[in-house]
């Protein structure tokens, strides 16, 4: 592991050398711009430009930097939202990783939960339209366990409607990596395939990705195609994947029983991230201007829960049947 940390800080020094002005983190949206980075032998092809990446290679200890990062907000009626913490006990860098957590929550007197666990995304710093995402990450199979290395959109629109891109999730103790799309179209056509998984060895790294075009999404785990999802039409419930940009979002959180198993409350879960990298074609580069982004609609929070078809289903959610709901743009799932 040693040997794998000093690696990578003689790359990052490489690196640094030779792009003096561009950081690890690229941000799409800063003052200046996009940079467009030179393509290096990470780079999956000629026509693709690095964009972001973050290699984790600050001191142990730290927190990622927070100038690309925060922390993801919880939600206590989403499954993987709702123990999420700030706590630097779920969100660190160690040995060139950073390391996201679910823990038994020590303190219940400070947060009456009994689980707490980490998250991060880069909606205020970076988002895109389009390209190729990489991550190299390692999980730690176990009943209850729940990872994801995902996107959501800057939108007005909640979800489903919004889309989402799973680039990988991993559940419980199996040996499979999953890659999944959602819309409102995934929600009212569940005979149409919109989800994918392949068996793998969960005992070490392995590179998960997503090639995002403007028709299609494609998804590889070590470069092996896991699946594909194509565009059927151009209506905002099938393909919302080309109407807004999307940002990235890292996260180890458990189950609840609906898909994860529920957690072993007493375990410690852990995925560690070697880095995660963002390419794209030069013509999706907005050089010497800001990324677009889509500023989301202010709206004032309602308990109220609706149905996939828009029915209102009353504020309890204990007394719903087994599904999946929406409540203030996020998913509920029983």
């Amino acid at each position: 592991m040693l040997q794998k940390k000093n690696n990578k800080r003689i790359l990052a020094v490489l690196t640094m050398a030779l792009f003096s002005t561009a950081s690890f983190a690229q941000l799409a949206n800063s003052a200046k711009g996009v940079e467009a980075l030179a393509a290096d032998e990470e780079t999956p092809g000629p026509e693709y430009m690095l964009v972001f990446r973050d290699e984790f290679n600050e001191p142990d200890g730290t927190l990622p930097d927070a100038k690309v990062w925060r922390y993801c907000t919880r939600r206590p009626k989403v499954t993987w939202a709702r123990y999420l913490s700030n706590s630097p006990e779920v969100a660190f860098i160690k040995d060139g990783n950073l390391v996201l957590r679910a823990i038994p929550n020590p303190d219940k007197s400070k947060d009456n939960v009994s689980m707490l666990t980490g998250g991060i995304e880069t909606s205020q710093s970076f988002t895109f339209r389009f390209g190729r995402v990489e991550c190299r990450a390692l999980v730690n199979p176990f009943i209850g366990n729940f990872p994801a290395i995902w996107m959501m959109p800057k939108s007005k629109f909640g979800w489903p409607k919004g889309g989402e891109i799973d680039i990988f999730e991993q559940i419980d103790n199996e040996q499979r990596c999953y890659a999944t799309v959602h819309s409102a179209w995934t929600q009212s056509h569940r005979n149409e395939l919109h989800s994918s998984n392949l068996l793998m060895p969960m005992n070490r790294y392995h590179t998960y990705a997503v090639e995002w075009e403007e028709d299609v999404l494609t998804f590889f785990a070590d470069g092996k195609r896991v699946f594909q999802y194509k565009k059927q039409n151009d209506s905002q419930e099938q393909w919302p994947f080309d109407k807004s940009n999307f940002y990235l979002i890292l996260n180890q959180s458990v189950g609840n029983g609906s898909w994860a198993k529920n957690p072993n409350e007493n375990h410690t879960y852990e995925m560690c991230i070697d880095w995660i990298r963002v390419y794209q074609k030069k013509k999706h580069i907005p050089l010497g201007v800001s990324v677009p982004m889509t500023r989301i609609q202010e709206s004032k929070e309602s308990n109220e829960i609706y149905s996939l078809q828009g029915v209102k289903m009353g504020t309890n959610e204990r007394e719903l049947p087994k599904g999946i709901y929406v409540s203030n743009g996020e998913k509920i799932i029983k």
